[in-house]
Protein backbone atom coordinates (compact mmCIF):
# COMPACT_ATOMS: atom_id res chain seq x y z
CA UNK A 1 0.00 0.00 0.00
CA UNK A 2 1.11 3.59 -0.64
CA UNK A 3 0.23 6.51 1.68
CA UNK A 4 -1.02 9.80 0.24
CA UNK A 5 1.60 12.56 0.87
CA UNK A 6 -1.23 15.01 1.74
CA UNK A 7 -3.96 13.18 3.70
CA UNK A 8 -2.04 9.99 4.50
CA UNK A 9 -4.87 7.81 3.19
CA UNK A 10 -3.87 4.33 2.09
CA UNK A 11 -3.86 3.76 -1.66
CA UNK A 12 -2.84 0.96 -3.99
CA UNK A 13 0.81 1.07 -5.12
CA UNK A 14 -0.34 1.50 -8.72
CA UNK A 15 -2.62 4.49 -7.95
CA UNK A 16 -1.65 7.76 -9.64
CA UNK A 17 -4.02 9.92 -7.53
CA UNK A 18 -5.29 9.61 -3.96
CA UNK A 19 -8.73 8.02 -3.78
CA UNK A 20 -9.66 10.28 -0.84
CA UNK A 21 -8.32 13.76 -1.58
CA UNK A 22 -7.32 13.42 -5.23
CA UNK A 23 -3.73 14.51 -4.66
CA UNK A 24 -1.05 13.17 -6.96
CA UNK A 25 0.68 10.19 -5.43
CA UNK A 26 4.45 10.21 -4.95
CA UNK A 27 6.34 8.14 -7.52
CA UNK A 28 3.54 8.39 -10.10
CA UNK A 29 5.68 10.47 -12.44
CA UNK A 30 8.35 7.74 -12.48
CA UNK A 31 5.73 5.09 -13.14
CA UNK A 32 4.26 7.08 -16.01
CA UNK A 33 7.67 7.44 -17.65
CA UNK A 34 8.41 3.73 -17.12
CA UNK A 35 5.10 2.67 -18.65
CA UNK A 36 5.69 4.99 -21.61
CA UNK A 37 9.15 3.52 -22.26
CA UNK A 38 7.92 -0.04 -21.93
CA UNK A 39 5.04 0.70 -24.27
CA UNK A 40 7.41 2.05 -26.90
CA UNK A 41 9.60 -1.06 -26.66
CA UNK A 42 6.64 -3.29 -27.34
CA UNK A 43 6.01 -1.62 -30.67
CA UNK A 44 7.50 -3.79 -33.48
CA UNK A 45 9.42 -1.86 -36.16
CA UNK A 46 7.47 -3.30 -39.11
CA UNK A 47 9.03 -1.11 -41.85
CA UNK A 48 12.54 -2.16 -40.80
CA UNK A 49 11.55 -5.83 -40.58
CA UNK A 50 10.02 -5.75 -44.05
CA UNK A 51 13.16 -4.18 -45.53
CA UNK A 52 15.31 -6.87 -43.90
CA UNK A 53 13.08 -9.64 -45.25
CA UNK A 54 13.17 -8.19 -48.77
CA UNK A 55 16.97 -7.95 -48.63
CA UNK A 56 17.27 -11.58 -47.53
CA UNK A 57 14.95 -12.80 -50.32
CA UNK A 58 16.79 -10.79 -52.99
CA UNK A 59 20.12 -12.11 -51.73
CA UNK A 60 18.89 -15.70 -51.94
CA UNK A 61 17.63 -15.16 -55.49
CA UNK A 62 20.94 -13.60 -56.53
CA UNK A 63 22.88 -16.53 -55.08
CA UNK A 64 20.69 -19.04 -56.91
CA UNK A 65 21.13 -17.22 -60.21
CA UNK A 66 24.89 -16.72 -59.87
CA UNK A 67 26.02 -19.82 -57.97
CA UNK A 68 23.12 -22.20 -57.95
CA UNK A 69 23.08 -23.18 -61.59
CA UNK A 70 24.21 -26.72 -62.33
CA UNK A 71 27.40 -26.60 -64.44
CA UNK A 72 27.49 -28.29 -67.83
CA UNK A 73 29.29 -31.60 -68.00
CA UNK A 74 32.42 -31.14 -70.09
CA UNK A 75 32.64 -34.91 -70.62
CA UNK A 76 29.60 -34.78 -72.91
CA UNK A 77 31.19 -32.34 -75.34
CA UNK A 78 34.28 -34.55 -75.36
CA UNK A 79 32.35 -37.56 -76.67
CA UNK A 80 32.85 -38.58 -80.32
CA UNK A 81 30.47 -37.23 -82.92
CA UNK A 82 29.07 -40.08 -85.00
CA UNK A 83 25.98 -38.68 -86.69
CA UNK A 84 24.50 -35.52 -88.16
CA UNK A 85 22.46 -33.23 -85.94
CA UNK A 86 19.30 -34.80 -84.54
CA UNK A 87 16.05 -32.95 -83.85
CA UNK A 88 14.03 -34.39 -80.95
CA UNK A 89 11.61 -31.46 -80.66
CA UNK A 90 8.15 -32.72 -79.73
CA UNK A 91 9.39 -36.31 -79.43
CA UNK A 92 9.29 -38.66 -76.44
CA UNK A 93 11.76 -41.50 -76.96
CA UNK A 94 11.73 -44.51 -74.61
CA UNK A 95 14.70 -46.72 -73.76
CA UNK A 96 15.41 -49.76 -75.90
CA UNK A 97 16.89 -52.72 -74.01
CA UNK A 98 19.74 -54.70 -75.54
CA UNK A 99 22.29 -57.26 -74.41
CA UNK A 100 25.98 -56.33 -74.64
CA UNK A 101 28.88 -58.58 -75.56
CA UNK A 102 31.99 -58.87 -73.39
CA UNK A 103 35.17 -59.43 -75.39
CA UNK A 104 38.82 -58.86 -74.49
CA UNK A 105 37.92 -56.77 -71.43
CA UNK A 106 35.53 -54.54 -73.38
CA UNK A 107 31.75 -54.13 -73.10
CA UNK A 108 30.50 -53.93 -76.67
CA UNK A 109 27.16 -52.71 -78.04
CA UNK A 110 26.22 -52.20 -81.71
CA UNK A 111 26.48 -48.59 -82.84
CA UNK A 112 23.71 -48.89 -85.45
CA UNK A 113 21.15 -49.77 -82.74
CA UNK A 114 22.01 -46.67 -80.74
CA UNK A 115 21.87 -44.52 -83.87
CA UNK A 116 18.45 -45.90 -84.79
CA UNK A 117 16.86 -46.06 -81.32
CA UNK A 118 18.54 -42.90 -79.93
CA UNK A 119 18.48 -44.20 -76.34
CA UNK A 120 19.39 -47.72 -75.21
CA UNK A 121 19.82 -49.52 -71.88
CA UNK A 122 22.06 -52.51 -71.16
CA UNK A 123 23.55 -54.18 -68.10
CA UNK A 124 27.09 -55.16 -67.27
CA UNK A 125 27.29 -58.22 -65.03
CA UNK A 126 30.65 -59.32 -63.70
CA UNK A 127 32.90 -59.38 -60.66
CA UNK A 128 29.83 -60.14 -58.55
CA UNK A 129 27.98 -56.95 -59.43
CA UNK A 130 25.49 -55.56 -61.90
CA UNK A 131 25.81 -52.07 -63.33
CA UNK A 132 22.98 -50.64 -65.46
CA UNK A 133 24.28 -48.64 -68.41
CA UNK A 134 22.80 -46.36 -71.05
CA UNK A 135 23.85 -44.84 -74.31
CA UNK A 136 22.19 -42.06 -76.29
CA UNK A 137 22.76 -39.74 -79.22
CA UNK A 138 22.80 -36.01 -78.48
CA UNK A 139 21.23 -33.44 -80.78
CA UNK A 140 24.71 -32.59 -82.03
CA UNK A 141 25.20 -36.24 -83.03
CA UNK A 142 27.52 -37.25 -80.18
CA UNK A 143 27.31 -40.69 -78.58
CA UNK A 144 27.17 -40.62 -74.77
CA UNK A 145 27.66 -43.67 -72.53
CA UNK A 146 26.89 -43.50 -68.82
CA UNK A 147 25.69 -45.40 -65.78
CA UNK A 148 21.91 -45.68 -66.04
CA UNK A 149 21.10 -44.58 -62.49
CA UNK A 150 19.21 -41.63 -61.04
CA UNK A 151 20.98 -40.96 -57.74
CA UNK A 152 17.92 -39.33 -56.17
CA UNK A 153 15.35 -42.11 -56.60
CA UNK A 154 17.61 -45.02 -57.67
CA UNK A 155 15.64 -45.57 -60.86
CA UNK A 156 17.59 -47.11 -63.74
CA UNK A 157 15.24 -46.11 -66.55
CA UNK A 158 15.10 -42.85 -68.50
CA UNK A 159 13.56 -41.40 -71.64
CA UNK A 160 14.23 -38.50 -73.98
CA UNK A 161 11.68 -35.71 -74.05
CA UNK A 162 12.53 -33.03 -76.60
CA UNK A 163 15.84 -31.52 -75.51
CA UNK A 164 16.05 -33.31 -72.16
CA UNK A 165 16.95 -36.65 -70.61
CA UNK A 166 14.26 -37.53 -68.05
CA UNK A 167 14.19 -39.98 -65.15
CA UNK A 168 11.10 -42.19 -65.52
CA UNK A 169 10.50 -42.26 -61.76
CA UNK A 170 11.17 -38.86 -60.16
CA UNK A 171 11.05 -36.94 -63.49
CA UNK A 172 14.28 -35.06 -62.86
CA UNK A 173 15.43 -33.59 -66.18
CA UNK A 174 18.86 -32.79 -67.60
CA UNK A 175 19.80 -31.00 -70.80
CA UNK A 176 20.46 -33.72 -73.37
CA UNK A 177 23.44 -31.93 -74.89
CA UNK A 178 25.25 -30.97 -71.65
CA UNK A 179 23.65 -33.05 -68.85
CA UNK A 180 23.16 -29.76 -67.05
CA UNK A 181 20.30 -30.03 -64.54
CA UNK A 182 17.01 -28.44 -65.59
CA UNK A 183 14.48 -29.42 -62.92
CA UNK A 184 13.78 -32.01 -60.25
CA UNK A 185 15.33 -33.41 -57.09
CA UNK A 186 18.56 -34.74 -58.63
CA UNK A 187 19.62 -31.89 -60.95
CA UNK A 188 23.12 -31.79 -59.46
CA UNK A 189 23.66 -35.53 -59.98
CA UNK A 190 23.24 -36.53 -63.63
CA UNK A 191 24.09 -40.10 -64.72
CA UNK A 192 27.84 -40.71 -64.35
CA UNK A 193 29.52 -40.69 -67.75
CA UNK A 194 31.85 -43.60 -68.51
CA UNK A 195 33.35 -42.72 -71.86
CA UNK A 196 33.60 -45.37 -74.55
CA UNK A 197 35.45 -45.82 -77.81
CA UNK A 198 33.51 -45.72 -81.06
CA UNK A 199 34.37 -47.29 -84.38
CA UNK A 200 32.31 -47.87 -87.52
CA UNK A 201 30.27 -50.71 -86.05
CA UNK A 202 30.52 -50.69 -82.25
CA UNK A 203 30.69 -48.75 -79.02
CA UNK A 204 33.28 -50.21 -76.65
CA UNK A 205 33.54 -49.48 -72.93
CA UNK A 206 36.39 -50.61 -70.68
CA UNK A 207 35.06 -53.42 -68.48
CA UNK A 208 37.45 -52.56 -65.61
CA UNK A 209 36.16 -48.99 -65.33
CA UNK A 210 32.56 -50.17 -65.14
CA UNK A 211 33.42 -52.94 -62.66
CA UNK A 212 35.16 -50.43 -60.39
CA UNK A 213 32.37 -47.86 -60.54
CA UNK A 214 30.68 -47.04 -57.25
CA UNK A 215 27.80 -44.63 -56.61
CA UNK A 216 28.74 -41.44 -54.80
CA UNK A 217 28.04 -41.44 -51.07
Amino acid sequence: MNACPVCKAKNQDSSLFCKKCGSKMSGSEFREKKEKVLGEKKKFPWPTAILVMVAVILGAIAYWVIEGETPANSKVSAQPRVAVNADYAGQKIPMTDLSPNIENGMIIIPLHVVLNRKLVRFEYEGSGKKVPMLSYITQAGRVVTAVSLCKSCQSTRFHINGKTLVCNSCETTWDLETLKGVSGSSVNDPPDIIAGKVDQCCIQIDEKIVAQWKPKA
